[in-house]
């Protein structure tokens, strides 16, 4: 997507004709905040030598956490895109059901929060994940 990296943006801010300077179409922005959540959350933590702590811990590693595994790997989701993602305020986690009941290998997070335009308005935003057994993390 245009202007969701860094140099897009520099490119957009310095053009004195872009429109997109600093106004956000609704949709833009939630699929901007998407798509570095996938990123984010499919990073596994110390493979980033700039930022060491950036993603999420490796599954294989929270095993030795049973049965609170679940609970930890919540707590890391929350901790992990309030802290990367500040454009998503009042970040909640939550653990779900598979509803099919058809993915048993899989652990579904539900995440919600507040998006937060440059203006200062506010949007909801709720985003299903699924983590399989590998460790990657799928936004539905």
């Amino acid at each position: 997507m245009s202007g969701s990296s860094l140099f897009g943006r520099l490119e957009r801010a310095a053009d004195p004709s872009s429109s997109g300077r600093s106004v956000y179409r609704a949709q833009d922005l939630e699929s901007v905040v998407l798509e570095h959540l996938g990123r984010l959350l499919n990073t596994r933590a110390q493979s980033s030598p700039t930022v060491p702590d950036y993603g999420v811990a490796e599954v294989s590693e929270l095993l030795h956490e049973f049965p609170d595994a679940n609970g930890v790997m919540q707590r890391t989701l929350k901790q992990t895109v309030a802290k990367f993602e500040p454009r998503l305020k009042n970040v909640q986690v939550r653990m779900v059901e598979d509803a099919e009941g058809k993915d048993a290998l899989r652990v579904h997070f539900e995440i919600t929060g507040q998006l937060v335009f440059p203006n200062g308005n506010r949007q909801a935003l709720r985003v299903t994940t699924s983590i399989d057994p590998s460790g990657s993390v799928e936004l539905g």
